[in-house]
């Protein structure tokens, strides 16, 4: 049958699961109805049928405990206004451990439940089984009520939001395949399909596991890939239809009740990649084969835990595909590249509980021009390219599923899709003992470890100590490093100046350290997490042939020095090196960057350790200058500064312009704070509460040993905060916070606004 398609559109979504039927609903909810949704086959036919609907609504992140949230009010609103059941059912949910440790962290955990407003309730191992009656509790060490967790079936809501769509004038065409995506000029023009071309200017990429392949055809690339994901459903043995659902993180192990019987599948280590290749083009409501010889091992806890399934009859093994990231948080937001390109997808399982919140940020991103939350987590922009290569996706999303199981250290890191890019010191740094961790393909240095010294949290304590009483030396030769035209002289050719790269409504896009180059340009210095977001500020900016950007990382080594004595030593040093090296001196805190050609780093490191030694110079990593920022009071990249924050929130100065915010954003402080906590440990991401209401967030903490307190970093509403005192919940406790005083103080604040 032919298809009648429309020539043009302002919005046009590519895919027709639970992501992109939730855009095209929330789109039209909001007044734009001038959208096309485009699906290969059928509504629901790709990943989402397969789904097993299970909604949680508590997480610990606050940004994905939102979106839930935000998901379970959506969904009986949603089959209300439609008519249409989605089999909505609130059966609560059991979360139940066997360790120590995992039910300790449990316990730190009703607190600060009630503090966000949601009831988490600790049970004993027999009330675990009162509630979950298929449950052996012999092994457990207790477990954790959610009652508010729920249930749905993910094709009827599927249906239900592209009725809601329809009823609001959205158009939506199923058995129409995208062929591609039209970029000129570095903006999206069109879509092309088998029926036809339509013109537009923005488009929804909500095609699942395809994603990565529509994006190609922009010319852009997605760190996204496919997984075999299984669970067994058996037949009918006299479960109740109100049994709660149940997870373990310590089994790897979910499940529910399905028509009668079970549903449990597993969250898999080493699961097996799948090419978008291995699908055949009609792959349509349809499995992959079953893998018996990668279930058994779960199979034989969940026989083990559930006595029942020794006696149920398994009526089959489904197994289909699901698609992952590199750190498994879904990909959100403007595709760096492609103006006018949007992600919705590679929800890393967990849809049905994001689509909602996620089909509704990009909907305010393309009307407003950004998301009523600060949604920097799960922003594309956050990859750089290099995430984007097959060998490493393929190579990374195996580990994603068990990983997210593991209760880790701050230290903790992959394993998989290692030592993909390394520093030009990075045997040297290697052979001083760095441990490593990961960061968007880089090895960086996190911390030491010396012969007999102490482990992590003790070293990371001696090299901050290191920083302020003698020197520490820190390779930071992974950050991203771009000549690009000044937009002013600088008044010192020797300092690094904070700035922040600014976008719409002077919103942080970037945090950078400014160098002034010798030929009038500047060199952007930052965090090797805002590669892609410093490439995209700067492909945006209009900028003559002459003064194009100049990526020059792999060119030079960086490495920061902290401490007093820096200055001292640098002359001394800087006699023994080419002009060809240069030094900057930070204008907050006690530190200096050195720049060095990368042919020079390795001679200029030993010169550095041969002066160091009358210095009493130690080799520190990320975490000690993580501690370093959080005690100057200097607002971090993803922490204290996002897109969703003017600069003067983050204390960078009013902008020249004086603009207003697009949307109506709660506007946050900057607010340095203190507390007697006593926990040995860097965190982010705790409630600030004042007369019983939160104000606010802790973005950085850390407290090492032998600090008299713990230190923080928090964005505060100052319409909810009259000045009355201030706490957080941490470790199932309630701890007073109190204001300090940082480097970062209004005087500095000031002088950013001034330039």
């Amino acid at each position: 049958m032919k298809i009648d398609l429309p020539g043009n559109a302002r919005v046009v979504i590519i895919g027709g699961g639970i992501g992109g039927s939730s855009a095209a609903f929330h789109l039209a909810e909001m007044g734009e109805t001038d959208v096309v949704l485009l699906e290969r086959s059928q509504l629901s036919s790709g990943t989402t049928w397969h789904s097993t609907g299970n909604m949680e609504t508590y997480r610990a992140d606050p940004l994905i405990y939102d979106m839930v949230r935000y998901a379970a009010a959506t969904y009986p609103r949603l089959a209300q206004e439609t008519g249409r059941d989605i089999g909505w059912r609130n059966v609560g949910r059991i979360h139940y451990t066997d360790r120590e440790d995992r039910w300790a962290l449990m316990q730190m955990l009703p607190e600060l439940g009630r503090a966000r407003g949601i009831e988490l309730q600790l049970i004993s191992p027999a009330k675990v089984h009162e509630r979950l009656p298929i449950i052996d509790p012999a092994e457990l060490a207790g477990g954790m009520w959610i009652p508010s967790d729920a249930r749905v079936n993910a094709t009827d809501a599927v249906q239900a939001f592209a009725a809601g769509a329809r009823a609001k004038g959205v158009r939506i065409f199923q058995d129409s395949l995208v062929t591609g995506i039209v970029v000129r000029d570095g903006a999206v023009h069109a879509v092309t399909t088998a029926a036809g071309r339509i013109d537009c200017d923005t488009v929804v990429l909500a095609g699942g596991l395809w994603s990565r392949d529509i994006a190609m055809t922009a010319g852009v690339r997605l760190p996204l890939y496919a997984l075999e994901h299984q669970y067994i459903i058996t037949k009918p043995h006299g479960i109740s239809r109100h049994l709660p659902l149940f997870l373990s993180y310590d089994d790897q192990l979910y499940g529910r009740e399905e028509v009668g019987g079970l549903m449990v599948g597993s969250l898999d280590d080493d699961a097996i990649a799948l090419p978008s290749t291995a699908l055949p083009q009609n792959f349509s409501f349809a499995l992959l084969n079953e893998r018996w010889s990668q279930f058994e091992p779960y199979m034989e806890t969940a026989m083990r835990r559930f006595p029942i399934l020794r006696s149920a009859q398994i009526k089959m093994l489904l197994n289909g595909p699901e698609s992952f990231t590199p750190d498994g948080q879904m990909l959100l937001g403007p595709v760096p590249g492609a103006t006018g390109l949007f992600a919705a997808c590679a929800f890393n399982s967990n849809g049905i509980a994001l689509a909602p919140a996620a089909g509704r940020f990009i909907a305010e991103w393309i009307i407003e021009g950004e998301p009523s939350s600060d949604v920097a987590p799960l922003d594309v922009r956050r990859f750089s390219p290099v995430q984007a290569d097959e060998s490493y996706m393929r190579e990374r999303a195996t580990e994603i599923p068990g990983f997210h199981c593991r209760i880790h250290a701050p230290d903790s890191d992959y394993r998989t899709a290692r030592n993909v890019r390394r520093s030009s010191l990075h045997t040297q740094v290697s052979d001083g003992g760095a441990r490593f961790m990961a960061v968007n393909g880089w090895e960086r240095p996190a911390w030491y470890a010396r012969q007999g010294g102490p482990k992590f949290i003790g070293a990371v304590t001696e090299e901050v100590h290191a920083a302020t009483d003698q020197l520490l030396l820190v390779d930071r030769s992974a950050d991203v490093k771009v000549l690009c035209a000044a937009d002013e002289q600088n008044p010192d050719p020797t300092r690094a100046y904070f700035r922040h790269l600014g976008g719409s409504h002077d919103r942080i896009e970037a945090v950078v350290r400014e160098l002034p180059w010798p030929d009038g340009s500047r060199l952007l210095d930052a965090s090797p997490d805002q590669e892609s977001r410093v490439a995209e500020w700067l492909r945006r900016k209009p900028a003559s042939a002459e003064a194009r950007p100049i990526d020059i990382t792999a060119a030079f080594s960086l490495l920061e020095l902290h401490g007093r004595e820096r200055k001292a030593m640098l002359s001394e040093l800087m006699d023994a090196t080419s002009d060809d090296v240069k030094v900057f001196h930070d204008e907050v805190g006690d530190s200096s960057l050195l720049l060095i050609p990368r042919e020079e780093a390795a001679s200029c490191w030993l010169k550095l350790l041969a002066a160091g030694t009358r210095y009493g110079l130690r080799l520190g990593g990320h975490f000690a200058e993580k501690a370093l920022r959080i005690r100057r009071g200097i607002p971090g990249f993803g922490f204290e500064a996002t897109p969703a924050h003017q600069a003067h929130e983050a204390g960078f100065g009013t902008s020249a312009t004086g603009a207003a915010p697009a949307r109506t954003h709660a506007q946050r402080r900057l607010v340095a704070l203190e507390s007697p906590m006593p926990y040995h440990e860097f965190g982010s991401r705790d409630v600030v509460i004042s007369r019983g209401v939160v104000v606010g967030e802790l973005t950085s903490r850390v407290r090492l040993p032998g600090w008299p307190s713990t230190l923080a970093l928090a964005l505060i509403d100052p319409h909810r905060w009259d000045g009355a005192a201030l706490e957080t919940v941490a470790g199932g406790e309630r701890w007073p916070l109190e204001p300090r005083d940082t480097a970062w103080t209004a005087d500095v604040a000031a002088r950013h606004g001034q330039r």
